[in-house]
C-alpha cells in the first residue's frame, strides 16, 4: 500500500508539472488543458480519500476512523469551495487562488492519511491505558 502511495503521489506531480509547462500556473492558465487540471485536482483527493479510507480499514477495521475521514475530506472540499466562490464574488478569484490551491494540495497528497494515521493510533493507546 505504501508503494502505491508513493506511486499515485509521482503520477500526480508528473501529470500536474506536465499541465503547468503547457497552459501556465496559477488561475489565469489557457487552454483545454487548464479545464482538465482541475478535474484531475478532484480525481486525485478522491483517489487519496479512497486510500486514505482503505489503509484506515486496514489498520483499524473501526467504521469510526472511516467516518472521521469523510469528515476531514468533506471538510477540506467545503473549504476550498466556500473560499473559491466567496472570492469570485466579494474581489477575484486570482485573490484567494493561492489558498484554496493550498487546500485542496493538502486533499491530494498523503498529509491527511498520515495525521489520521497517527491520531487514530493515539486514540487506541489512550483507549488501551484506559482499559
Amino acid at each position: 500500500m505504501v508503494v502505491v502511495v508513493i506511486a499515485v503521489g509521482f503520477l500526480r506531480d508528473y501529470i500536474f508539472v506536465s499541465i503547468n509547462e503547457k497552459t501556465g500556473q496559477g488561475p489565469g492558465g489557457i487552454g483545454g488543458l487548464f479545464f482538465w487540471k482541475w478535474t484531475l485536482t478532484f480525481g486525485f483527493a478522491s483517489l487519496y480519500f479512497a486510500i486514505t479510507c482503505l489503509f484506515l480499514h486496514l489498520l483499524f477495521a473501526q467504521k469510526k476512523y472511516i467516518r472521521l475521514a469523510v469528515f476531514v475530506y468533506v471538510i477540506l472540499f467545503a473549504v476550498a469551495f466556500i473560499v473559491a466562490a466567496a472570492g469570485s464574488l466579494i474581489s477575484s478569484f486570482e485573490n484567494v487562488y493561492p489558498f484554496v490551491r493550498t487546500v485542496m494540495g493538502i486533499a491530494q497528497s498523503p498529509i491527511v492519511m498520515m495525521i489520521l494515521i497517527a491520531a487514530c493510533l493515539l486514540n487506541e493507546a489512550i483507549k488501551r491505558t484506559r482499559d
